[in-house]
């Protein structure tokens, strides 16, 4: 019994990591949501909500990235700060999740929102968010750390990308790039 709940435990756990593009993840999403609003309630009423009106997006073109100007306004030292932290933090997880299976059952995989280094990368502040935005923007994956840099920055911009029923409009950080995206285009048309 212990050998099936084991296994259960490392396909469910290898499943979250390598799919995170998949219908499923809703439900992920929603605890993502219940999160990520609990986490904004307590910024707002510390007052240290992040506006991004503050950070200059002009990388962000109806054209894509220009890249070249986002490497001239990207701090190489907090990217690599914020990168270790949260691979260190994946790493931690799935060292975690190989010990013990069943803690993705008993504790979900959205622990991780409630980490030292998460919230040494949200105490970043705006600092943090550009670095977010490069590690989702070039990764060719929209697994786990991406998903983890994209709550960090949905967290730290401020911006409420929820349907009415309070679920995500994102389900992965591809998804929450295309909305970032849009909201920083759209805002910049005002």
């Amino acid at each position: 019994m212990k050998k099936i709940t084991s296994m259960i435990g490392i396909i469910i756990f290898l499943f979250l990591i390598t799919s995170c593009n998949h219908k499923d993840v809703e439900d992920i999403s929603a605890d993502t949501t219940q999160h990520v609003e609990e986490t904004k309630n307590q910024h707002v009423e510390s007052q240290e909500i992040i506006e991004t009106d503050s950070l200059s997006w002009l990388e962000i073109t109806e054209d894509g990235v220009n890249e070249e100007l986002y490497l001239e306004n990207l701090d190489a030292e907090v990217l690599e700060a914020v990168a270790t932290k949260l691979r260190a933090l994946v790493e931690e997880e799935v060292e975690a999740e190989r010990e013990n299976p069943e803690i993705v059952i008993t504790e979900g995989w959205t622990r991780v929102f409630d980490s030292q280094q998460y919230n040494e990368v949200l105490n970043m502040g705006e600092s943090a968010m550009k670095p977010l935005y490069w590690i989702i923007y070039k990764s060719p994956n929209a697994g786990m750390y991406e998903y983890i840099c994209a709550t960090a920055l949905y967290e730290l911009s401020g911006y409420d990308f929820t349907n009415e029923d309070g679920s995500l409009t994102w389900v992965n950080s591809k998804e929450f790039l295309d909305r970032f995206n849009e909201k920083i285009l759209s805002d910049r048309k005002r």
